[in-house]
């Protein structure tokens, strides 16, 4: 839960600030840049990683090494 130590931010009248204020908040420091550059960067290794799996033929070979995992089981 997120509560406003400042004067300035907008919270209900709990005290806590909405989602959406601490979402804009953290992009709009550097800390926020950081968080997108990493997830950017997450989402390229993640397309890599279904592109090697499913046109290389690696699912296929997973796939059998798992079968035959679970035959010798």
């Amino acid at each position: 839960m997120y509560t406003s130590s400042e004067g300035n931010t907008p919270a209900n009248e709990d005290g806590e600030v909405p989602m959406s204020e601490v979402l804009l908040r953290r992009m709009r420091n550097e800390q926020g840049q950081t968080f997108v550059e990493y997830a950017l960067i997450l989402a390229v290794v993640v397309v890599g990683v279904l592109l090697a799996v499913t046109w290389s033929g690696l699912g296929d070979a997973i796939q059998a090494a798992i079968d035959t995992v679970s035959g010798a089981v």
